[in-house]
């Protein structure tokens, strides 16, 4: 914790710890180089070049912070898309734990080093723990406040857009034909365009089917298990076009097994 000095000072340590583990713990010195960090020392920040919320911010207090706090830590970007006007952001991800934070400020950027890489253990406080909005510990995708975010570079977007639409196309009861016929042509036609076989009308038919399902459905489905692939449309539709070439390749990190056609 930060004491009136602003400097940096161990607080006492948990019960969980063993007393040898106590005893080193409150003999270190707050300035001491060698000192061990116990927590992640890799974190990832949302991304947009116009973020209101203050994103580039926090990854330069971040950094900042880190050399200050004589830690090697690691600040990337997240693959993000979103409109830069998100309610709770900015959002920091913590890849080897698998965690999301949110609604995080620059001036936390201290606290959260802190906290969770020299003390090892997560700020409860700015957990997103929400299952409707964290499906999988690897992606973040809130509908109401417009964002999709992976937890760290090497995920493909377009890849999580066709994860989620699988995760929630199986709650379709199929009574109306913008989802009967339209849950399974997307399914179809995101396959063929990870693959890397699509063709560019086919992406033309990715758009019209998605905002007719959004538009025309019987009930609030159809927009809820299109809305990360509409997003994705809408801000960043270079993703899905440069997959008509190449698709998902078999570098980076996968969130299924892609089938190769």
């Amino acid at each position: 914790m930060l004491n009136a000095k602003n400097t940096y000072q161990p607080s006492a340590p948990s019960d969980e710890f063993n007393p040898l583990q106590k005893l080193w713990f409150l003999a270190r010195s707050p300035r001491d180089p060698a000192r061990k960090a116990w927590g992640t020392l890799r974190y990832t920040c949302c991304s947009h070049s116009d973020c209101i919320k203050g994103t580039g911010a926090l990854k330069k207090a971040l950094v900042q912070a880190s050399r200050e706090m004589d830690l090697d830590v690691s600040v990337t970007e997240m693959p993000t898309v979103c409109r830069g006007t998100c309610a709770n952001g900015p959002y920091v991800g913590l890849p080897e734990w698998r965690l999301f934070y949110g609604n995080v400020q620059a001036v936390e950027a201290p606290s959260i080093l802190y906290e969770t890489s020299l003390e090892g253990r997560p700020m409860f406080s700015k957990l997103l723990l929400n299952a409707t909005k964290v499906t999988d510990n690897r992606i973040f995708f809130d509908e109401e406040d417009q964002i999709l975010a992976l937890i760290e570079p090497g995920y493909c977007l377009v890849e999580a857009a066709d994860y989620l639409f699988r995760f929630n196309a199986r709650e379709s009861c199929g009574k109306c034909f913008p989802c009967r016929y339209g849950v399974h042509k997307l399914a179809g036609l995101l396959q063929k365009l990870q693959q890397g076989s699509a063709k560019k009308p086919e992406l033309e038919e990715i758009k019209k089917i998605a905002a007719a399902m959004a538009q025309d459905s019987y009930c609030q489905f159809g927009a809820k298990v299109t809305a990360p692939l509409r997003l994705i449309l809408e801000r960043k539709p270079e993703e899905l076009e440069k997959h008509l070439e190449r698709g998902c390749g078999p570098e980076g990190l996968h969130l299924t097994e892609v089938k190769r056609g």
